[in-house]
């Protein structure tokens, strides 16, 4: 993903803009806009003005804008506007798009660092690309429906914002975009920088209004979303003696879906319990935490040998815990190893397990890397440990500086620490040859087998 995503996810509607939103919903798409975008004044029967819903709307994607799609608005099937019409928002369904489920809401109404005002300017509809964008500087004031934004360019006129009406707010976030409102109405005379902007929890509000899907991307719904990308581990040139297998896990996903656990659960319930040394809950909307997820789950049912629900949840976090943090660098690096030191391990019995996953596999491939046992001593644990006695445990990253400095304990001589693909690389790939010989025909001496080996991993 990049900048360019924003404008990916920007709509031309009408006169006005739209942004683009993947709900919970996968066969749903929302161009989520403002009210009057959707609204043509015309005379009434005394001469004066009123406003009416158009009977239909031109809708041009960013990357075939001069591709004009004509859209009927039916009201209250394929058109949504809040019940207060003083509110100047309103979405439009149309049919899925792929590729638009990495955009996420944002509530917050009070930090806008890194956000942009993003659309279609009438003073560029006769350009080739009509897309244009501006940051935010800082908010002016806010209520409930309306916040007022500055621009750091503040010397724009009417003409210049005109056609932004509707326009995403959005920033980009390395993997994923946020969206925290759409800009309203542009004001007549000259903005000097300021904009109006409808807050996201409105939108919210549509949908919890007229029974539409959560403004909510569909992986974070229903685990079914993510199976096509669990267990896709490769054994290479040795990797027909894994397929079936492979093939087993992935089929063992649906009992993960016959559950009442979702990723939203997961994501709600246990918030900061799920990352390492972090409280930015967007970084929760990470896919690759809720395909770790579906496969630890698929593991400890096979090991448990039921389907486990929301109810055995808690009792599992007591031994075991699954932390992710986003990143290339090696677990076993040193600022990475003093983040572990001060994460969230409450309720963890002690010689509980910690599973942690990161976007890469260890560097080096021995077991050692993998896996560190309860006491290990390795030189960067041992130096940790040293420093932790002596009270000079520091970090050169602020924020947890102070909490080195108050540890209570030393949790690697509390807890056993495996880097997640543990489960998949050493137990699977590095051991194809012991799964080579299994089949449709004795699945269940292979069931069997992975109960024994996982649940000497899980402690069960």
């Amino acid at each position: 993903m990049t900048e360019n995503d924003i404008k990916k996810h920007s709509v031309v509607l009408g006169e006005g803009s739209g942004a683009l939103f993947q709900p919970a919903d996968s066969d749903k798409t929302y161009v989520l806009s403002a009210r009057h975008v959707f609204y043509n004044e015309i005379k009434d029967e005394r001469g004066g003005k009123k406003s009416e819903v158009k009977k239909e709307i031109t809708l041009r994607f960013s990357d075939s804008q001069d591709e004009e799609k004509v859209i009927e608005i039916r009201n209250g099937e394929n058109y949504f506007e809040h019940s207060d019409s003083s509110i100047d928002a309103a979405l439009l369904l149309i049919e899925d798009i792929e590729g638009y489920s990495q955009i996420f809401i944002d509530d917050n109404t009070s930090s806008f660092n890194g956000y942009n005002m993003a659309g279609f300017p009438q003073s560029r509809r006769a350009s080739d690309d009509k897309y244009n964008k501006y940051k935010i500087s800082d908010i002016i004031s806010s209520d409930q429906n309306i916040l007022s934004l500055r621009l750091e360019v503040a010397h724009l006129s009417h003409s210049d914002i005109s056609g932004f009406s509707g326009g995403g707010i959005i920033k980009f976030n390395e993997d994923y975009l946020t969206i925290c409102g759409i800009q309203s109405r542009t004001p007549e005379e000259d903005c000097n920088g300021e904009i109006s902007v409808v807050p996201i929890t409105r939108f919210i509000e549509i949908a919890k209004q007229y029974n539409l899907p959560e403004l909510l991307p569909s992986f974070l719904v229903n685990f079914k979303f993510l199976q096509q990308a669990a267990f896709n581990f490769d054994a290479g040139i040795d990797d027909e003696d894994i397929s079936f297998t492979r093939l087993f896990l992935k089929q063992k996903t649906e009992e993960v879906l016959s559950s009442d656990i979702t990723p939203r659960f997961i994501k709600d319930y246990f918030t900061d319990r799920l990352l390492i040394n972090d409280k930015d809950t967007l970084k929760l909307n990470d896919e690759l935490i809720y395909i770790t997820w579906l496969e630890f789950l698929t593991l400890m049912n096979i090991v448990k040998d039921k389907t486990c629900n929301i109810s055995d949840l808690e009792d599992i976090f007591c031994y075991l815990r699954l932390l992710y943090r986003k990143t290339e660098t090696d677990w076993l690096d040193t600022d990475f190893l003093k983040d572990c030191l001060v994460s969230n391990y409450d309720g963890l019995e002690e010689n509980g397990t910690v599973f942690i996953k990161t976007n890469n596999h260890p560097i080096k491939s021995n077991i050692k890397h993998y896996k560190l046992d309860k006491g290990s001593i390795i030189p960067r644990i041992d130096s940790l440990k040293s420093n932790y006695e002596n009270g000079t445990l520091h970090s050169d990253v602020n924020n947890i500086t102070n909490a080195l400095s108050e540890l209570k304990e030393f949790v690697f001589d509390k807890y056993n620490f495996i880097h997640f693909e543990y489960l998949k690389h050493f137990m699977l790939v590095e051991n194809s040859k012991n799964y080579k010989n299994f089949k449709k025909s004795n699945e269940n001496e292979l069931l069997t087998k992975l109960k024994e080996e996982y649940g000497k991993i899980f402690g069960i």
